[in-house]
């Protein structure tokens, strides 16, 4: 039985694999609400009766190794994979400019996009900071809906609609888009922001990579694994780094044209076809 995720459960008669996909609340506890203690000892039973313990990263390996003390011959890292349907990324080009016109008011690689929940380790705070002081006249659109531990974020955003000008009208928030939107709103992007201060993997650097959009991600946890040299990468603590950042992606059109380019085949690393292999091979090994 293969649990895809950190679940208090055991099939018995049968092989048990568990998935955990991080342990941010053991290496960034300030950024949850998790009861520490709890959320420990529940990934202690789990690694104890566990068969195996699948990750998404090697990241999330070496944290499993050494946050919860299980030996190496026991972790296997799969990676994650992303599927976009190709009716929503091979969508004619024409198409998307004009349904980004009229159903956002937003140019084809005019604007810059985040998307996640607005919770802390998304470091939302520091890219608006860093975005304003950057001086882009490129819009920055924040997708994702309020989760926890938002209030710094939320009043941050809510002071810039209070101060009016242009800034007021450049950042606009949504917190909520379907797939098909928001697959239109990652092509469309001039790049996608997305500085985390730690993840286990962070698929919405896979997605735009896949979608041919250039990313400025971070060094916190495996993103630097997820975008290898195929982003801009910077310190997640370091707003004048993210400045710079999108300073260089807003200026620099080849530059965003070279990440396109290495980004899409970067991206093909974590194929469908891809993942589904490495699990075969990870059952493969546990059968014999």
């Amino acid at each position: 039985m293969h649990w895809t995720a950190a679940l208090p459960l055991q099939a018995k008669g049968m092989a048990n694999i568990y998935t955990i996909h991080d342990l941010i609340p053991l290496r960034l506890p300030h950024t949850t609400l998790d009861d520490k203690a709890g959320f420990m000892k529940m990934c202690a039973d789990i690694v104890r009766r566990a068969d195996h313990i699948a990750v998404v990263s090697e990241t999330t390996r070496q944290d499993v190794i050494r946050l919860l003390g299980v030996d190496e011959r026991r972790v296997t890292n799969t990676y994650q994979a992303v599927s976009i349907p190709s009716v929503l990324s091979e969508r004619p080009q024409s198409e998307i400019e004009l349904e980004l016109e009229g159903v956002f008011g937003l140019e084809w690689k005019g604007y810059f996009l985040h998307f996640g929940a607005i919770e802390p380790k998304k470091n939302l705070g520091r890219i608006v900071e860093s975005y304003l002081a950057s001086g882009s006249k490129s819009p920055l659109v924040i997708i994702g809906g309020r989760a926890w531990l938002d209030e710094g974020e939320t009043a941050l955003l809510a002071q810039v609609k209070r101060d009016g000008g242009p800034n007021a009208d450049r950042i606009r928030q949504y917190e909520y888009m379907p797939f098909s939107m928001l697959v239109t709103l990652i092509r469309g992007a001039k790049a996608t922001l997305f500085p985390s201060l730690y993840e286990g993997f962070g698929l919405p650097v896979l997605e735009s990579m896949a979608l041919s959009t250039a990313v400025l991600t971070s060094t916190g946890g495996a993103l630097p694994e997820v975008a290898g040299e195929a982003a801009l990468i910077v310190d997640p603590y370091d707003t004048r780094a993210i400045a710079k950042g999108i300073q260089a992606l807003d200026d620099d059109a080849d530059l965003r044209d070279n990440f396109e380019m290495l980004g899409k085949a970067q991206a093909n690393r974590f194929s469908p076809d891809a993942y589904q292999q490495r699990l075969r091979d990870l059952y493969a090994k546990l059968a014999r």
